[in-house]
C-alpha cells in the first residue's frame, strides 16, 4: 500500500486565563528545597500522515486532525456587548465546525459500519489523564508507553531524565469545572480500510506534585495545589479487524482572538 501522506494545519491559538495551561512537571529544586514547577507546552501537530502500522499506535504520529476548533473561554471568550463581531464570528465558525463534523460522523457510520459511542472519550479522558501523570509521577515508562502517543512519550521520557531521582507523587485534589468534550471527529480513510476517532477534552482541576525524596516524606497535605486547565487530545484508530483502545496523543489550546 503506497505512503498515504496529507498535510495538516492548526487553527487552535495559544490562547491565555489566569491558570495554568496545562499539566506541569518538575525539573530541580528551588531554593527553600520544594519542587520547582515549570509549564509543559501543548504538542504541536505532526506535519504529515504515516501509514498506519496494525497493533502499534505508538508508533503512528497523525497528529492533530485539520479544523480542530476549541472556543475560547473565559476571558479569552469576547464579549457579546463590548466585542459583538469578535463573538459572532466565533459563535458562526463553532457551528459550521459542528455541521462539518457531523457531517463527518454521518459519513464514518457509512462507510465503516462501525457505532459512534459518544460519551466513550469523556469517560476515557478521565482514566487516561489520571493514569497518565500518576505514572510520569512515579517514573512508570511502561505504562506511559501503552497509553501515549510517540510525540508524548519522547517528551515524558525526558522530563524524567531531567528529574533524575528525584521522588515525587501526583494527586488530583478535585475538578473545579465538569470535564466537557469540546471535540469530536470520525474520519474513514476509503481504500485503507483504515478509520479514526480523536477528540479534545477539557479538564480544569485542582493538582500538585509533592516531593517524597527524603525520610520525612512529605505529606499530601502540605502539597500546594495547582489551578490547571488541561485540553486533552485522545485518540482511537482501527486497521482492519484491529482496533486500538484509546490513548493521549497530548494537549492542545483554546483558539486565539487575535
Amino acid at each position: 500500500m503506497a505512503p498515504f501522506l496529507i498535510s495538516l494545519r492548526v487553527v487552535c491559538g495559544t490562547g491565555r486565563r489566569n491558570v495554568t495551561p496545562v499539566f506541569r512537571s518538575i525539573r530541580h529544586r528551588s531554593g527553600n528545597g520544594s519542587p520547582s514547577l515549570t509549564s509543559t507546552p501543548a504538542m504541536k501537530p505532526q506535519q504529515s500522515l504515516r501509514i498506519l502500522s496494525k497493533g502499534q499506535h505508538s508508533d503512528l504520529p497523525l497528529g492533530l486532525l485539520p479544523d480542530t476548533f476549541i472556543m475560547p473561554t473565559g476571558k479569552n471568550l469576547p464579549s457579546i456587548v463590548f466585542s459583538p463581531k469578535s463573538r459572532m464570528s466565533l459563535e458562526i465558525q463553532r457551528a459550521k465546525q459542528r455541521f462539518f463534523d457531523l457531517r463527518d460522523k454521518l459519513a464514518f457510520r457509512w462507510l465503516s459500519k462501525e457505532k459512534i459511542r459518544f460519551r466513550e472519550p469523556k469517560k476515557a479522558a478521565i482514566k487516561l489523564h489520571h493514569d497518565m501523570y500518576t505514572a510520569f509521577a512515579r517514573s512508570d515508562v511502561e505504562t506511559l508507553r501503552l497509553i501515549c502517543g510517540d510525540g508524548l512519550l519522547e517528551s515524558f521520557k525526558k522530563k524524567l531524565m531531567r528529574r533524575g531521582q528525584l521522588k515525587v507523587e501526583w494527586r488530583l485534589h478535585k475538578y473545579l469545572s465538569p470535564v466537557k468534550l469540546v471535540s469530536s471527529k470520525a474520519h474513514y480513510y476509503a481504500g485503507m480500510n483504515t478509520s479514526r476517532r480523536q477528540a479534545v477534552v477539557r479538564i480544569h482541576s485542582l493538582q500538585s506534585l509533592t516531593d517524597v525524596t527524603t525520610e520525612s516524606q512529605r505529606s499530601l497535605e502540605k502539597a500546594n495545589p495547582k489551578e490547571v486547565l488541561e485540553y486533552i487530545v485522545i485518540e482511537k484508530r482501527k486497521i482492519g479487524d484491529n482496533e486500538s483502545p484509546w490513548f493521549v496523543w497530548g494537549t492542545t489550546n483554546e483558539k486565539s482572538n487575535k
